[in-house]
């Protein structure tokens, strides 16, 4: 027959023995513990038959075995609670990297090493993750002071007038300004390697010389009696897919 005894949740199957003994013939319980444990070994005891009695050794070593095995499962349970805690902190700290430039020592096919914006972050499978998209050029932006037209003439009349420009190299390109029109001079300047600039018409229906420098640390001087103000701005170009990096493996943080 089958019986559930005093201790909580714990369910024993008994049988009689040829001399009217009691004996447990089973135990099944979802949550034993070592004080159920105890608890079932004194019942036990008490129900041995004197004849033939239970060897207390094996049942004491049958305790050492459930206590070890609690001890093991408190110690997975702790562990698990470590993890979550440590991918929690990890995933806050990934989290001030949006909006960062990030490294991971992978390099493009000229061998530069790869930089990236950091866009979003993300925790998976123990791990974080960075969304980020990978920076495809730097430039320097000058935009020239405004004109009528673009075929308006350089207020550059001295054979000397002239501008350098020094690109992100360090390499100076000199053009000489004198009776040109603004179309001529950015034509010119179009011209040098790693530059760009063209004659664009703004808001207000008038025309400004824009210049791009590829790789930025750039600057234009003018000299003679040539004086062409310009404001000058930052510029960063992107790939148009993100990449997922692992955010163990980033190796630098601007």
């Amino acid at each position: 027959m089958a019986t559930t005894s005093a201790t909580s949740g714990v369910t024993t199957s008994t049988g009689t023995d040829a001399y009217g003994n009691t004996y447990t013939t089973s135990v099944s319980a979802d949550g034993l513990q070592s004080e159920d444990f105890i608890k079932l070994m004194l019942k036990e005891l008490s129900l041995q038959d004197p004849t033939n009695p239970v060897d207390s050794s094996s049942m004491l070593d049958s305790q050492l075995q459930l206590s070890t095995l609690e001890a093991n499962l408190a110690t997975v349970d702790a562990m698990g609670t470590l993890t979550d805690t440590f991918q929690q902190n990890a995933l806050s700290n990934a989290a001030s990297l949006i909006g960062n430039i990030v490294e991971n020592g992978e390099k493009d096919d000229k061998g530069n090493v790869k930089q990236y914006k950091v866009s979003s972050v993300e925790g998976s499978d123990g791990k974080v993750y960075l969304t980020a998209y990978e920076i495809t050029g730097y430039y320097d932006v000058y935009t020239f002071a405004e004109t009528e037209n673009s075929n308006d003439s350089l207020d550059s009349t001295n054979s000397e007038d002239s501008i350098t420009l020094t690109d992100s190299k360090g390499e100076t390109h000199t053009i000489e300004t004198s009776g040109k029109t603004y179309d001529q001079l950015a034509e010119e300047i179009n011209a040098i390697s790693g530059v760009s600039a063209s004659m664009a018409e703004n808001a207000s229906g008038k025309y400004q010389m824009v210049v791009y420098v590829n790789g930025g640390n750039s600057s234009i001087t003018s000299t003679g009696d040539l004086n062409m103000s310009y404001s000058i701005n930052s510029a960063t170009t992107y790939n148009e897919e993100a990449d997922t990096l692992l955010y163990s493996g980033i190796t630098k943080i601007y």
